[in-house]
C-alpha cells in the first residue's frame, strides 16, 4: 500500500472478504483480499477503475462470486458463459437448468434489481479483464447491442442519432407485474349497465 493509505483489518481469515480502505486525504475506497489477507489483482484493479459510490455495491457482489467460483472448483480467468448463468441461477435468477449446489444458504435470493446489478458487475469486470488479456472469448460473448428504444433515444443527448446501445445478456428478463391488477370494485359490475346507459 501506498503512503497515506490506513487499512481497517478486520477479523475474517481464511476466506476471500471486501476491505474497506481509508486514503489518507479522507476517501474511503473498496478493495478484495484473498484468504491469506493479500490484495486480489484483478478484482482491486477492476475496482478502482469504478466510481467511488459504485465500487463498495459492486466489490460485495464481485467477492460473492468468487467465493462461488472457489465452491465450484473454477477459476475467473478460465469461466465461460454458461458458468455466469449458473451463477446466477444460484442466486435467484430464472435459469433452465442444473445450477449446482445451493448457494447463500440461509438467505434470500437475490431480487430483481439485485440481479441485475450483479449482471452488470460480472459484465463490467469480465469486459475489464479482456482489456488485460484475460478471458476475451467470454468478453465478446458479454459485449452486445441492441436496437434503441423511444425512451432510450428521450434521454440521450442527440438521441435521434442513436444506432446502437449497449446489451447485456447475463441480465434476467424483466418480470411486469401489476402492483393494482385493473379489476373492478365490489359490487360495480350490476350497477354498470344502468350508468352506461
Amino acid at each position: 500500500m501506498s503512503e497515506g493509505v490506513s487499512v481497517q483489518l478486520g477479523l475474517v481469515l481464511g476466506d476471500i472478504r471486501v476491505q474497506e480502505v481509508v486514503r489518507g486525504d479522507g476517501r474511503v475506497e473498496y478493495t478484495v483480499l484473498q484468504p491469506g489477507g493479500e490484495v486480489f489483482q484483478a478484482p482491486d484493479g477492476y475496482l478502482r477503475s469504478l466510481t467511488a459510490g459504485t465500487s463498495r455495491t459492486y466489490a460485495y457482489l464481485l467477492v460473492d462470486y468468487l467465493r462461488w467460483l472457489v465452491m465450484e472448483c473454477l477459476d475467473f480467468s478460465t469461466a465461460t458463459f454458461a458458468d455466469l448463468e449458473r451463477y446466477l441461477g444460484a442466486v435467484g435468477a430464472e435459469y433452465p437448468g442444473p445450477f449446482g449446489q445451493p448457494w447463500r444458504r440461509g438467505k434470500e435470493p437475490y431480487g430483481q434489481s439485485t440481479l441485475e446489478v450483479a449482471a452488470a458487475c460480472l459484465k463490467g469486470f469480465y469486459l475489464f479483464l479482456a482489456k488485460r488479456g484475460v478471458g476475451i472469448e467470454l468478453a465478446e460473448a458479454l459485449d452486445q447491442k441492441r436496437l434503441p428504444t423511444t425512451v432510450d433515444r428521450r434521454r440521450a443527448f442527440l438521441g435521434h442519432t442513436l444506432q446502437s446501445m449497449p446489451a447485456n445478456p447475463l441480465s434476467p428478463t424483466k418480470s411486469v407485474r401489476r402492483r393494482h391488477p385493473k379489476m373492478l370494485p365490489d359490487g360495480a359490475k350490476q350497477g354498470l349497465p344502468t350508468t352506461l346507459r
